[in-house]
């Protein structure tokens, strides 16, 4: 595994993040969307806090991409989100929701386009907050991202040379 440093740390909480909102955690679920909609605004917002540690510097999202119109018509009914809550909430679902596939680089291209720099993204290693299996999981994903973490890092130093 690569040596760590803030950059991968940053990389690894994006990760927990990521996972902790992921289809394949929860084995009842039927998809990233039902998973999603089972979500409170609220939770999403107190582990984004946690893992990520910043309030998202891209403007807030007032159209909603046509692939996303259902889920957000219907998660928005379930949670009669309020309007001050859907523009801290919807960008960070609007990137969860295109992330579920756990790919590094789609992920790290996501959170740039719907939340803003990776270099943002908190670098405090070892942050608990997951179970023990999920843990596990995301061990799962960084070694299916092998290459991805090379490429998203490369990505990261460059910016930050910038």
């Amino acid at each position: 595994m690569l040596s760590l440093n803030k950059e991968y740390n940053q990389l690894l909480n994006l990760t927990k993040f990521n996972v902790n909102f992921s289809k394949f955690i929860d084995n009842h679920n039927r998809g990233k969307t039902e998973y999603l909609l089972n979500q409170s605004p609220d939770y999403i917002i107190e582990k984004y806090n946690h893992w990520i540690g910043f309030k998202p510097t891209v403007v807030h999202k007032m159209y909603t991409p046509d692939n996303m119109t259902d889920f957000f018509n219907k998660y928005w009914k379930t949670w009669r989100v309020s309007e001050s809550m859907n523009k801290s909430s919807k960008n960070i679902l609007m990137y969860l929701y295109s992330t579920q596939n756990m790919n590094l680089v789609e992920m790290s291209e996501k959170f740039e386009e719907y939340i803003g720099p990776m270099s943002m993204i908190s670098d405090i290693p070892n942050k608990k907050g997951l179970h023990q299996l999920t843990e596990q999981f995301v061990i799962e994903v960084l070694k299916k991202n092998k290459d991805n973490i090379k490429v998203v890092l490369r990505n990261m130093k460059i910016d930050s040379i910038i």
